[in-house]
């Protein structure tokens, strides 16, 4: 057991001086969803973890749906592009791609599949360390379950905290 603790405080020691000269977010939306995702209304959470030199990140996050009749869960694994739009100052275009991890339940449909998810959206800079964001993202054949094979889509809103020195 002392030899975890310490390898882990090893790797988180090895791990700082990445941490401090990246950027860091956390964010949650809100939105609209279609597709096979028509009868359900996400909402989610995610954060993410870039390099200063980089316009691509890492993003990692989950939508909660609340659809009829079983319940469906969106995990995302996607590597995020943030360009500025010139001449549009705190402006930037997303885009993203990358898997998301689809479960659904409702009885004896319950499924689980990881698919394909591509987006893009636009990000302003409002305060100091926050943005507001909103998206398109297009989940491909995410086989929910008792729904027909079509693609799930959703339009997101929300706002995204960047941690300070990031």
């Amino acid at each position: 057991m002392k030899k975890r603790i310490a390898a882990a405080g090893l790797v988180a020691l090895c791990a700082w001086p990445a941490l401090c000269a990246a950027r860091v977010w956390v964010g949650a939306d809100v939105g609209l969803a279609g597709g096979a995702f028509s009868q359900a209304s996400p909402i989610g959470v995610y954060g993410g973890l870039s390099t200063r030199s980089l316009p691509v990140g890492i993003e990692l996050g989950y939508q909660a749906y609340s659809a009829n009749p079983g319940k469906v869960g969106l995990f995302t694994a996607t590597a995020l592009y943030r360009a500025p739009i010139p001449r549009v100052a705190g402006l930037h275009f997303l885009a993203r791609a990358g898997i998301a991890h689809v479960t659904s339940g409702a009885g004896a449909f319950a499924r689980a599949s990881t698919r394909p998810i591509i987006g893009a959206g636009v990000s302003y800079h409002v305060l100091r360390n926050v943005n507001i964001r909103a998206e398109y993202d297009l989940v491909i054949d995410p086989r929910v379950a008792g729904g027909p094979s079509e693609n799930g889509d959703q339009l997101l809103v929300g706002a995204t905290y960047h941690f300070p020195g990031t």
